[in-house]
């Protein structure tokens, strides 16, 4: 969701936000707020993307169990993280 260059990343299930804009400097300002810290969460994700070879798509995998549920890379063994319940 966003208007003009700003984005903002919304977890309804903790209300949780992330402001993205574009700095003064060229850089991007973001802004955090709730319990989630969600850019961090985003940028987590990035590097781990980056760190498997920046993979297409279709590399990625969802298991979904009693548990909870897990986006990953490769295989279910994989690098990956976990998605709220």
């Amino acid at each position: 969701m966003g208007a003009g260059a700003e984005q903002i990343l919304w977890d309804v299930s903790t209300g949780s936000q992330a402001r993205t804009r574009p700095g003064p400097d060229g850089g991007w300002t973001v802004v955090q707020r709730g319990p989630v810290r969600l850019w961090d969460q985003v940028e987590s994700a990035v590097q781990r993307w980056q760190s498997a070879g920046e993979p297409h798509q279709e590399g990625f995998g969802l298991t979904v169990s009693a548990a909870g549920q897990r986006v990953w890379i490769g295989d279910e063994g994989g690098p990956g993280w976990n998605l709220p319940i």
